[in-house]
């Protein structure tokens, strides 16, 4: 996946990049993210040395982007899975007329619960595998980019 943006800060070897949304990206609706505004910024590896304001074309290997997705949805939605299996079984033995609600509220602490566990050990994703690469420096302008 590469996408091309302008580089607004560079700190050591990390830079932050602005990239404008995608014609695809506005109209699809699915956050409140494009609703606001066409500019998205993103941290990433200056392997390129870009300085600011050039423009810089972002890489992130599709392996590493279905990974990351794959810790944020899936890690969560277990959770909420297994929360929901254990509610059902106590709520059954324990409280068999709210059995539903009782295996709802586990479900929801079971997510809550990964959410948890993916915020404490946040450091340990906050790697390079999974952090976007400014790769090469574009001679470009907006224009050209179809902004």
């Amino acid at each position: 996946m590469a996408e091309i943006g302008q580089v607004t800060k560079v700190d050591k070897d990390e830079v932050v990049v602005r990239l404008f949304r995608q014609e695809a990206c506005a109209k699809c609706g699915a956050c409140a993210a494009g609703l606001e505004s066409k500019d998205m910024f993103i941290h990433a590896n200056n392997v390129c040395e870009a300085h600011e304001d050039e423009w810089v074309e972002i890489y992130l290997e599709e392996t590493n982007f279905l990974k990351a997705v794959g810790l944020m949805y899936g890690i969560p939605l277990l959770g909420l899975l297994f929360g929901l299996l254990i509610g059902m079984v106590v709520g059954n033995a324990y409280i068999p007329i709210y059995s539903d609600a009782v295996s709802f509220i586990f479900g929801i602490l079971g997510a809550g619960i990964s959410f948890l566990i993916l915020h404490v050990n946040e450091h340990r994703f906050n790697t390079k595998t999974y952090k976007p690469r400014a790769i090469r420096i574009v001679d470009t302008t907006k224009e050209d980019i179809g902004c």
